[in-house]
């Protein structure tokens, strides 16, 4: 699920997009904090889906709309030579937060397993540090892993889909998730330290 590797031909086809929004004068910090809404109402849907099912169908849209805003803002501040290193310190902190809000509503979901989730964040997290504090060595930052963000944004998109489908009674998709995301995430971590380490030798 390392979703990466289509990063530059996604960027080709938001090629208009972006240049539609720098002639509107939105600035690629204002897109980098438009995702933390986004993500936070994406954690909002997840938590109020047990009484509002249909909610979860909304998680997907979100899910791919925070991807295209972070696509969006790099490709922005490139295109406008908007590239300063406040802009980088929004970007790192705001997906850190994103990533948090949108996927740990999941862990109090029924029949997910808690910690489990929690602990799978966790590791999300952990493996973006390494990815950036390599880049701070010296190194280049480090995106790739089996779970990397587009992949857990997929992940959350595709288990919420099977919960509306299977019903509000049915915990499975999130019995489910728990343990892809931990697993996910810490093979995720693991690669990217031997990444990290090779890198910096």
């Amino acid at each position: 699920m390392n979703l990466y590797a289509t990063k530059g031909a996604v960027n080709e086809r938001l090629v208009p997009l972006v240049d539609r929004l720098a002639a509107s004068g939105v600035t690629p910090d204002q897109v980098t904090l438009a995702a933390i809404p986004v993500a936070a109402l994406g954690g909002a849907c997840l938590i109020a889906s047990p009484e509002a099912p249909l909610l979860l169908l909304a998680v997907p849209l979100l899910a791919a709309l925070r991807i295209v805003l972070n696509l969006i803002d790099g490709n922005l501040a490139r295109r406008t030579g908007r590239i300063h290193a406040r802009g980088e310190l929004y970007n790192e902190v705001g997906d850190r937060l994103a990533d948090v809000a949108f996927l740990a509503p999941a862990a109090f979901l029924p029949g997910a397993p808690s910690q489990m989730i929690l602990l799978g964040v966790l590791g999300g997290v952990l493996a973006s540090y390494v990815g950036i504090t390599a880049r701070a060595a010296g190194a280049e930052r480090i995106y790739r892993g089996v779970l990397s963000k587009p992949g857990r944004m997929a992940l959350l998109s595709l288990c919420s889909v099977w919960a509306f489908s299977a019903g509000p009674g049915d915990g499975t998709p999130w019995a489910v998730f728990g343990p892809v995301l931990l697993l996910g995430t810490s093979l995720t971590l693991l690669e990217r330290i031997a990444v990290a380490v090779r890198r910096l030798e």
